[in-house]
């Protein structure tokens, strides 16, 4: 039975197919194996309650864990509050309440309709198969969008519309295969593209209209070769369900040609680490009630869920760099990686010929020659930045992949608009955050999970307006809680005082912590 989501999406689909491809290809659903490559996977599961089927936006829960939808979830449910006894260490919680402990998915929220088989939604309509969307309609097989529509297989975008296997872009339209692209229109098979129009098969491009291989060419000219090429492509889709991906192509293509010398140098390794270990100790002290020290020591157990930073050499200079462990930077060829001082030099000195340019065969087999992928960028103002691919607007941040707009954070993974967050993963709009994920407004937490508007919680998951509690799965409008009980405050307050001298003996012993937000609700961890 074909759903209203899948339904609306299809035409949608149909609708896109003709802008880029000039004609229809078929449906959607024929084309899924080949759109959902590149996202971010989902984790499938069955509900503890009614044994549907559940879709969580992250897999980095245990196995062993219990799941519901959350429209399972009875926010009004009321408890026990737990004795003495049952709260003198973490896992005498985790015993006395670890049977309420069940992880949400099916997240849709806001102002959202018609999505299905996806997690972490807000404000959306007509989303299929997707995590992390965000204000956006019209969208399947995509991950990390917000403010855009017509999207299929799209990974990390905002601002776009009309765009079919696009990653990592910023106000784009009407694109196919673009990487790494922004403020552009009409781009198919391109990589490091800005402020452009009308490009294929071109890299490390600025400013520029009508370029195939970097070769700006005259309109008509143009044209007439797009119109061929995208007669191939339409051919080749339907023929195959698929396409090889720009990075498939240049992997298998000519070797790339001589650079010229270029000035380059070693950006963002060195810097001032004092003011980063500053905030750590700061933030530990806030979360923790004691400041711990030596903030890289403790560099593998906040990493344990923040995508990595990696290291790579120049292909233009060899020099070292960096880039962030997520799609599409992972997939780019390592021989092909060019650091961000070097790109726009590459991008105006190399360019094919036109003998190579005049069918798709050709193309692929040519288009490696300038085929250099930048996997960084430093946009706004960065002061103190370090180990930190990608950033705009930042100051003090240590082996951040992404970093925007923050101020003291480490080991994290794309915090935003935020300050002291170590360990953390998608911690928007936040403070005085120690591993937390896939929140927003949070302040002074310590291992929570999809909350919203939370303050002093700890090991907390899909809350949303809880202060002051711990060990809380699923709940609104606590106070004082642990396990979802409430207690008085003074109990409360002794019972945290407890708990927090346990966790920071342990991490100072071991450097790391048994208990984590996502195996904390694993029945066998511990056992």
């Amino acid at each position: 039975m074909v759903s209203q989501a899948y339904d609306a999406l299809n035409r949608s689909w149909k609708s896109t197919c003709r802008v880029l491809l000039g004609d229809e290809i078929g449906e959607l659903a024929k084309y899924e194996p080949w759109l959902s490559e590149h996202r971010v996977p989902l984790l499938r599961k069955k509900s503890a309650l009614s044994q549907k089927d559940i879709y969580c936006a992250t897999t980095d829960y245990a196995d062993g864990a219990e799941f519901v939808s959350l429209d399972e979830v009875d926010y009004g449910k009321k408890f026990q509050p737990l004795g003495i006894n049952e709260i003198k260490d973490i896992d005498s919680i985790v015993g006395a309440v670890g049977e309420r402990f069940r992880y949400c998915g099916n997240v849709v929220l806001g102002n959202s309709s018609h999505v299905e088989n996806s997690s972490d939604v807000q404000n959306s309509f007509y989303v299929l198969g997707s995590n992390f969307i965000y204000d956006s309609e019209y969208v399947a097989y995509s991950s990390y969008c917000r403010g855009s529509k017509h999207l299929f297989a799209v990974i990390s975008d905002y601002s776009c519309d009309h765009l079919i296997r696009v990653f990592e872009t910023h106000k784009q339209s009407r694109c196919l295969e673009a990487w790494k692209c922004y403020n552009s229109s009409d781009c198919y098979f391109c990589c490091s593209v800005e402020g452009s129009q009308d490009a294929m098969f071109s890299f490390n491009q600025k400013n520029k209209r009508n370029v195939i291989g970097n070769m700006e060419l005259p309109r008509e000219r143009y044209l007439q070769l797009k119109e061929k090429l995208v007669s191939e492509i339409r051919e080749e889709l339907l023929r195959n369900k698929k396409l090889l991906s720009l990075m498939e192509i240049v992997s298998a293509s000519a070797k790339p040609m001589k650079l010229p010398k270029l000035e380059s140098k070693v950006l963002g390794e060195d810097g001032d680490k004092a003011p980063i270990e500053a905030a750590f100790g700061k933030t530990t002290n806030v979360v923790l009630g004691k400041p711990l020290h030596d903030f890289e020591s403790y560099g593998p157990w906040l990493k344990q869920h923040v995508p990595p930073v990696l290291e790579r050499r120049s292909a233009a200079t060899g020099k070292r760099m960096h880039i962030p462990g997520v799609t599409p930077c992972t997939l780019f060829p390592s021989d092909r990686l060019v650091d961000m001082d070097e790109y726009w030099q590459i991008g105006e000195s190399t360019r094919l010929d036109e003998p190579d340019i005049k069918s798709l065969d050709s193309i692929k087999e040519s288009v490696g020659k300038i085929a250099f992928a930048n996997p960084n960028g430093t946009l706004g103002e960065c002061r103190n930045i370090m180990l930190v691919p990608l950033c705009n607007t930042s100051i003090n941040c240590y082996c951040c992949p992404i970093a925007s707009f923050n101020e003291g954070a480490a080991f994290s993974y794309w915090p935003r608009t935020s300050k002291f967050v170590f360990g953390s993963a998608l911690a928007f709009s936040s403070s005085f955050c120690i591993n937390s994920y896939y929140s927003v407004n949070l302040s002074r937490t310590f291992e929570v999970d999809g909350c919203n508007n939370c303050s002093d919680a700890y090991f907390c998951h899909n809350c949303e307006n809880v202060q002051d509690s711990m060990f809380c799965f699923n709940a609104k409008n606590l106070r004082f809680a642990i396990g979802n009980s409430q207690m008085r405050p003074e109990e409360y307050k002794k019972a945290k005082t407890l708990i927090l001298g346990q966790i920071a003996d342990e991490l100072e012993k071991n450097k790391s912590l048994k208990w984590d937000i996502f195996n904390i609700g694993a029945r066998t961890v511990g056992t």
